[in-house]
């Protein structure tokens, strides 16, 4: 038995037709018009093509589609992933936020723990985990199952609609194919016919009213293809119609309309996805709100504090050379630096009987605390132990010591520390004693903050404004 070809299913079907619709009430000298190879508008075509009016004046039109055994592929089906994949992520985002829903009103938060970023992990890792179970249990179902023909009948209105198959078509394929295609005819109303070996139609199906099964389209007006061709070939082609055009040209058999899926999209499963992603964020930040302690990220926190400083600067503490006290006779810590060689004949003298009765040196330093007596120091090891540039806020500049101790006085009596110090211990080449408030600062922003807090409170004390320095460390 030879195989029939698809232009002869078109003519025993087109005359199966004309014979099924002869005793249908017509129009009184209404013409039936009927043809194959039809084209409508959005590029629809039917491989046959009958209309004629009625008695009520209601354009009666039926179309089908002829399928041989070399164009099976417009009636087997094959899977929709696009349609498994959105279904999926509406089952995972409908799954996964109502669980959280339940357990929250169980006043049970799963999320909530010192390991709550690892919590969150898997959390998100449920959604995914989700979709491919649904693959796996789901994919095979009948609502996942994409007959192109059926497909292009659904996007145009016609009021019968047929499918016309030649017997060998299913002769290779599993008898599934043929049972999914007519389940689908009965479910849509399409009407189905098989062509025998011996060429002749034999009735499977009557079709059903279309309007019940399939959502109304707009009529579409059908011309003959070659007329239809003849029009496109007088349309300019855009530049990006011409580049279109050559692409399908180049993928060649992968653009057969038997391959090729009909536009669709999933309004309610995008629905369910972006609700389930607003009530994921809702409940993860309830969670998130009920942990008992929020833990920094150590190295995260000290490079945004480093980047919101002018410079970067350590964070620990130096710390001071030991006090010497005045009234300790025996106290003989005084060693001379190379650095304070070049000035000695700079050296600011202050007539002490105990210093000298001992054989003490000057003194370079002179720390004053409110409350408590005043620390002395006789060299710039203080200074000479820094090993960075450091921050004081200048107060001024006095010729003896003597006038330095007195500003000291002052200020402890206004409740501040200040220090007086030699210049050549902080690297300038000045004579007299220099006098700063509070301690020295790493961090310059600190510093210029507490200038002004002391310029702001304590002006009518300090007399004049204070200044921000920068102490260089002198090296040998």
């Amino acid at each position: 038995m030879s195989a029939i070809s698809e232009n002869i299913i078109k003519h025993i079907t087109l005359g199966f037709l004309r014979s099924f619709y002869r005793a249908r009430t017509r129009a009184e000298n209404d013409l039936t018009i009927s043809g194959t190879d039809m084209k409508g508008s959005n590029n629809i075509i039917a491989d046959g093509f009958l209309r004629f009016t009625e008695a009520d004046g209601h354009i009666f039109t039926a179309t089908f589609e002829a399928t041989s055994q070399l164009t099976r592929d417009e009636i087997v089906y094959r899977p929709r992933k696009s349609h498994v994949f959105w279904d999926a992520m509406a089952f995972a985002f409908l799954l996964v936020p109502l669980s959280l829903a339940i357990a929250h009103a169980s006043e049970w938060y799963p999320l909530v723990g010192p390991d709550f970023n690892r919590r969150m992990l898997l959390l998100l890792a449920s959604f995914p985990a989700w979709v491919m179970v649904y693959y796996i249990l789901f994919a095979r179902l009948p609502r996942y199952r994409y007959i192109y023909a059926i497909e292009q009948f659904k996007q145009y209105q016609a009021d019968d609609q047929w499918i016309a198959f030649a017997y060998d078509v299913f002769a290779e394929k599993s008898e599934k194919y043929r049972t999914e295609l007519l389940r689908q005819c009965t479910r849509y109303g399409f009407g189905v016919v098989e062509i025998n070996y011996k060429r002749q139609p034999r009735l499977l199906m009557a079709p059903s009213r279309a309007d019940h099964f399939v959502p109304k389209q707009k009529a579409l007006p059908w011309l003959p293809r070659a007329e239809w061709r003849a029009q496109m070939a007088n349309v300019a082609r855009k530049p990006w119609q011409k580049l279109k055009a050559r692409f399908q040209t180049w993928l060649g058999a992968s653009t057969s309309r038997y391959f090729r899926w009909f536009p669709r999209t999933y309004y309610y499963q995008w629905s369910i996805v972006a609700a389930g992603l607003l009530v994921s964020f809702f409940l993860i930040k309830t969670e998130y709100d009920k942990l008992p302690i929020h833990f920094v990220a150590e190295a995260q926190y000290k490079a945004e504090q480093l980047a919101s400083q002018e410079r970067p600067e350590p964070g620990y503490y130096v710390i001071d050379a030991p006090v010497a006290p005045v009234d300790d006779s025996t106290y003989q810590p005084y060693v001379q630096q190379l650095n304070e060689e070049q000035f000695s004949g700079l050296l600011q003298m202050e007539e002490d009987e105990e210093a000298e009765a001992v054989g003490l040196p000057p003194l370079r330093i002179l720390g004053a605390e409110p409350g408590m007596e005043m620390a002395a120091y006789y060299s710039c090891n203080r200074y000479n132990r820094l090993d960075r540039a450091y921050y004081y806020l200048y107060d001024t500049t006095f010729a003896s010591l003597h006038l330095a101790r007195m500003r000291l006085a002052e200020l402890n009596d206004e409740g501040l520390s200040a220090t007086a110090v030699w210049p050549q211990c902080l690297g300038i080449y000045r004579e007299g004693f220099l006098v700063y408030v509070d301690e020295l600062g790493t961090d310059s922003l600190d510093m210029a903050f507490l200038r002004d807090s002391f310029n702001y409170y304590h002006l009518d004390t300090l007399q004049r404004q204070l200044e921000l320095r920068q102490l260089n460390p002198i090296t040998n």
